[in-house]
């Protein structure tokens, strides 16, 4: 690293930025054990895995614990949701999953919305009591338990008036989602659905201000303010307080990135001290010797479109929301990371029938000094993310 400038900051070069994010993203496997318990410490230390409906391949919550531990099947994240209860279902910046420990930092989301009701949609008082009455004594329900109104309804925001119920419940902290069997949400009682001893104090505004940037620091290994709550809107009052309060205890240091040096960042001593100079992130072959990854789009090393651009260089638009005569690449193209920077795309789908990983479309390369290295990993890799999808075969349309 290079010396120190303005206001006490590190300058870091662009190459030692990446390798602290990806080492963050990615760290070195630690020792053998149950698939389940990597699962869980991957949960633990990114803070989310966000849920998705999308199933051309297998859906993002399972895709992006599978790019941590190529071991992961889909089996591994209800077995979270068993006792003794490690993971739990609500809203971080979108739908996921979560540490059972974060539990209390979601108390100030579940206030808001019991207060002034949910953003998307309106509930009707008397539905809303009704359907808590029905979980109360009968016990978990879907929404498929519930009738469905007054005629057909049609996508999420025309939701029938029960499942807005069930929604405003869930989201305000009154419900709990105990399971997804079949993928649909099945509803219980929050005081049901967590385990006995759990911490339900309310966050004050300097605690969720610290839970925010230690949640940034053990997620990104690197982050500017920015960053640090993205998508977020409820607690964030303390966050500048407790990034002061991280930099005068030690924990977090002030950085700069090379092109980016107006841009306050921080990171941790520890993870400043494993970036050694002009070296790739893992030695060349990635953490645990995969130096291809093929990504979810809603993985948490790309997810902030935003932080992706600014810090690897990733240019990418998820096209599934656009209309298909505009795709520029494909439905549900996925990112390539090659040491820990973007490569290309593959559009890919699962052909569940034949078991066979169809690859639509590539764009997936490196530099000519690279090409047999990248090649033979995105090979492996391309293998071990087919067996991941139950496929027995790759075929490259």
């Amino acid at each position: 690293m290079s010396s120190a400038v303005a206001v006490g900051a590190l300058s870091l070069s662009r190459e030692e930025a990446i390798g602290i994010a990806y080492r963050a993203r990615f760290p070195s496997p630690g020792p053998g054990g149950e698939a389940a318990d990597t699962a869980y410490g991957t949960l633990e230390r990114l803070g989310y895995v966000q849920i998705d409906t999308i199933s051309v391949v297998e859906r993002a919550h399972h895709h992006v614990l599978w790019s941590g531990d190529g071991r992961y099947r889909p089996p591994c994240l209800p077995a979270l949701e068993a006792e003794p209860r490690r993971a739990f279902e609500y809203w971080a910046h979108a739908a996921a999953y979560l540490p059972i420990g974060d539990y209390r930092y979601c108390l100030p989301r579940m206030k808001r919305v019991a207060e002034t009701g949910h953003d998307w949609f309106p509930t009707e008082p008397r539905v809303v009591q009704g359907v808590l009455e029905r979980i109360r004594s009968e016990g978990p329900l879907r929404s498929a338990d519930f009738a469905g109104g007054d005629g057909p309804r049609g996508p999420w925001w025309d939701w029938k008036p029960a499942k807005a119920a069930l929604e405003f419940l869930f989201m305000s902290g009154t419900l709990l989602v105990a399971s997804r069997p079949g993928f649909q949400k099945l509803y219980d009682l929050a005081e049901r659905v967590l385990p006995p001893g759990i911490d339900a104090r309310f966050p004050s505004d300097e605690e969720m201000g610290d839970w925010y940037v230690d949640r940034a620091s053990r997620a990104y290994g690197i982050f500017a303010e920015a960053d640090v709550a993205y998508l977020r809107k409820d607690g964030l009052a303390g966050i500048g307080a407790a990034l002061e309060r991280a930099v005068d205890s030690g924990r977090l240091v002030r950085v700069g990135v090379e092109g980016d040096e107006k841009r306050a960042q921080w990171a941790a001593p520890a993870a400043l001290e494993a970036a050694a100079p002009g070296e790739a992130p893992g030695g060349g072959l990635g953490p645990d010797g995969r130096p291809v990854r093929i990504l979810s789009p809603f993985d948490n090393y790309v997810i902030d479109r935003k932080r992706a651009r600014r810090l690897i260089g990733l240019d990418y638009t998820l096209e599934c929301y656009v209309p298909a005569a505009k795709r520029k690449f494909g439905y549900f193209a996925l990112p390539v990371i090659w040491k820990g920077k973007p490569a290309g795309l593959l559009d890919c789908s699962a052909d569940r029938k034949t078991r066979t990983l169809v690859v639509k479309r590539s764009s997936a390369a490196a530099g000519p000094d690279e090409r047999d290295e990248f090649d033979s990993g995105l090979a492996a890799e391309l293998a071990s993310f087919a067996s991941f999808n139950g496929c027995d075969s790759i075929r490259f349309a």
